[in-house]
Formats: C-alpha cells, sequence, structure tokens
C-alpha cells in the first residue's frame, strides 16, 4: 500500500467514495468497511491501529445511530419499552438509516485517514503535476499539507507556554471560551500569519511562477503498468457497484 503510485491510491480514494455515496443499503456500506479494514491491513496497519487512531469516530457514530433510533418513527415497529414513563421505540428506517450513515461515515473517515498515512505529500504533488497539474496549485496542494504538523507542533508549544504562566485552558467550559480564543488561538494565528509571509517573501526572491513549466528532481512516472492498474481498479469499482447496488434493491424491495 505504501509503494503503490499516489495517482492509483487517489483513483482508489475516489472510487472508494463514489460507492459509499451511491450504494443505498447499510450492509453494502459494511462490506466496504470491511474491504477498508482489509486495506489497513495490507498497508501494516491493523485494525488495533484503526481503532487507537479513529476511537473519536467510533464514538461519534454511536451518537448518530442513538440519534436516528430515537428521532425517526418511519417503517416497520421493531421495538418498544417505556422507561421512567417514556416510551422509547425503535423503527426499522430508523435502524436502517442509522446503521447506513454510521458505515458511511466510518468509510469515508477511515478511507481518508489510510490515504494520508500511506501517502507522501510530496509524491502527491509531484505525481499531479507530472500529470498535468498546473504546478501552483500542486503547490498549494504539497505547503497545506506540510502545515498541518507545523500547526499541531505550534499549537503545543503554545498550549504549554500559557500553562506555564498559570493560564488554565485545558478545562472546556463557556467560562474558559474566552480564553482560549484569546490566549491559544490569537497567538496560533499570529504565528501562522507570520510563517505564511516568511515563506511568500522566499517564494518572490526565488521568483516562483515565473515559467510556465518546472524542472523536477524526482521523476513520478506513470508508466503502461500504472495505467492497466488504473483501468482494473475502475473495472473492479464498476463490477462492484453493480453487483452491489442488485444485491442493495433485491433486500430493499
Amino acid at each position: 500500500m505504501h509503494r503503490l503510485h499516489p495517482l492509483l491510491k487517489l483513483e482508489l480514494l475516489l472510487c472508494f467514495s463514489l460507492l459509499v455515496f451511491t450504494l443505498p443499503h447499510y450492509l453494502c456500506s459494511f462490506f466496504l468497511f470491511i474491504l477498508l479494514l482489509l486495506g489497513y491491513r495490507a498497508a501494516g496497519m491493523g485494525p488495533k491501529f484503526y481503532w487507537s487512531k479513529l476511537r473519536f469516530i467510533f464514538t461519534f457514530s454511536a451518537l448518530i445511530l442513538l440519534v436516528h433510533l430515537l428521532f425517526v418513527h418511519e417503517g416497520a415497529l421493531l421495538w418498544r419499552k417505556n422507561i421512567l414513563g417514556l416510551p422509547l421505540e425503535i423503527w426499522s428506517l430508523g435502524l436502517n438509516h442509522g446503521l447506513l450513515l454510521v458505515f458511511r461515515f466510518l468509510n469515508i473517515i477511515g478511507s481518508s485517514y489510510l490515504f494520508v498515512a500511506t501517502t507522501d505529500p510530496n509524491r502527491l504533488g509531484y505525481a499531479l503535476m507530472q500529470a498535468g497539474l498546473p504546478y501552483r496549485y500542486g503547490f498549494m496542494l504539497i505547503t497545506a499539507l506540510r502545515f498541518i504538523p507545523l500547526f499541531f507542533l505550534e499549537l503545543a508549544q503554545v498550549r504549554n507556554a500559557q500553562m506555564a504562566k498559570g493560564i488554565d485552558i485545558d478545562k472546556p467550559s463557556l467560562k474558559n471560551f474566552s480564553l482560549v480564543i484569546r490566549y491559544l488561538f490569537v497567538p496560533l494565528v499570529l504565528s501562522a500569519l507570520s510563517k505564511v509571509d516568511t515563506l511568500t517573501i522566499s517564494m518572490e526572491s526565488r521568483a516562483f511562477g515565473l515559467f510556465p513549466r518546472r524542472s523536477y528532481l524526482e521523476k513520478q512516472p506513470f508508466t503502461v503498468k500504472h495505467r492497466l492498474a488504473a483501468a482494473a481498479v475502475l473495472a473492479v469499482s464498476v463490477a462492484l457497484y453493480f453487483l452491489l447496488r442488485r444485491y442493495s434493491l433485491d433486500v430493499l424491495y
């Protein structure tokens, strides 16, 4: 998975996302979730890694399912019980739609994280630029991906500095919200703007954008083998779509 061409992994991500959003039944989304776990396994990151990195996503997914179970009262009644005088009911459409949204959410977030974890942003940007993307836009992509870990580091440094001054910003509350804005986000934004100014000056001093084409230190060729693999990915995705959609329609109707 790590050694695949970046454009192939981008195609896999796009095809997988289209399958997630176009298939109408949660069993199909569950099948795609199993494929996603196999992809993590192929990348050397098992279910334990998936759980440790995306634990909050599972919690949020459980809340999505709970909201649908409690507030969607359509279809066939599956379960009813009075708890503390309040009638609680579970209906078939609430369960089906809730599970569908849960697996869609898990698949989209999980596949995006797998793509980011196994793809070098430099290789991705250079591959897109060598495939025809204007290098100005490719540089924007590379810069955005490079700034993400830098901002996390800056955030940790600002938080530690404010805590060393005795400013309590770790306990989330409405009272501390203004403190968080003033002592955490404002210094972070100012630091980010200063880095943007430095980057702009560096780019202008190197005459960035003067020429319509640029040279590359590392080539990312999209060979005939890669083209055949891309065609195979597209063919398998189309076949999966028709097979799973036919199965989902048979189940629904």
